[in-house]
């Protein structure tokens, strides 16, 4: 890395997590870097081992490698013999090699909404969705008729509303996404939602992507969908293609026949 990384590098580490550890005296990654997850965790306030553990692990990877130094080979010690008379030789002249250039490599193309997305964001909300548990019904093991659907938990003596040991997660806002990145769509386009095709005559097809609203009829959605196709406009939802008219379909049949 270039320049120095900074506490805020750090996967998981925000703003009042850095203030926690400069307060614990934790200023440096290399300090962090080199503290045990116990320790660490100790020392600041509402933050667990494992969640230790994980910034240590980023503020190992994010640390500049020290290139090590060579050792010093030992000294030769002078023979004592005298050394002996060296044969002249004629030495063959060599025909100097023919230097072959190298093929620069394409540079990547980087996608217009690539740029727009902060690359760093992405990452942390893939780790969070990959340790986020399965949201289920209180009930759902219980009852056939319970769907595994979440559903608001309520009750003022509720076990899983207070976070009991044992019991269900619990949906908490500690689960979240990060904001830019939140309820974005897979292939990373930004969801458009539209009714009828002037909605969208200054989108981006490198950036945006568009999704037909449930109330609109099959009319409009195939004038959406022609309008899309000349602009290159990704269709989220296309639904089933254009029928054949009837007056087609015989017009067909009777060539046929002919």
């Amino acid at each position: 890395m270039s320049k120095k990384p900074v506490l805020t590098d750090m996967d998981g580490v925000g703003p009042k997590l850095e203030e926690k550890l400069v307060a614990a005296g934790f200023k440096t990654v290399a300090k962090v870097s080199k503290s045990d997850p116990a320790k660490l965790a100790n020392k600041i306030e509402g933050l667990s081992e494992s969640r230790a553990t994980d910034i240590i692990s980023s503020a190992k990877k994010i640390m500049p490698k020290t290139p090590k130094a060579k050792k010093a080979e030992p000294k030769k010690e002078a023979s004592k013999k005298a050394p002996a008379k060296k044969k002249v030789e004629k030495k063959a002249k060599k025909t100097p090699a023919k230097k072959v250039k190298k093929k620069a490599k394409p540079k990547k193309d980087i996608h217009a909404r690539d740029k727009l997305i902060d690359q760093r964001l992405l990452r942390i909300a893939k780790e969070k969705r990959r340790k986020q548990p399965r949201f289920r019904h209180e009930q759902a093991h219980r009852w056939t008729r319970v769907s595994d659907s979440w559903r608001k938990l309520r009750g003022i003596d509720n076990a899983t509303r207070e976070k009991r040991k044992g019991r269900i997660a619990m949906v908490s806002t500690g689960y979240r996404k990060p904001k830019a990145v939140r309820g974005m769509h897979p292939s990373r386009f930004i969801e458009v939602l539209v009714y009828r095709p002037a909605d969208f005559e200054e989108l981006n097809p490198e950036v945006h992507a568009i999704r037909i609203g449930a109330t609109v009829g099959m009319r409009k959605r195939q004038a959406i969908l022609q309008k899309a196709e000349a602009m290159s406009l990704r269709v989220l939802n296309p639904g089933a293609p254009e029928s054949i008219s009837e007056e087609d379909l015989f017009s067909e049949l009777d060539m046929e026949a002919d």
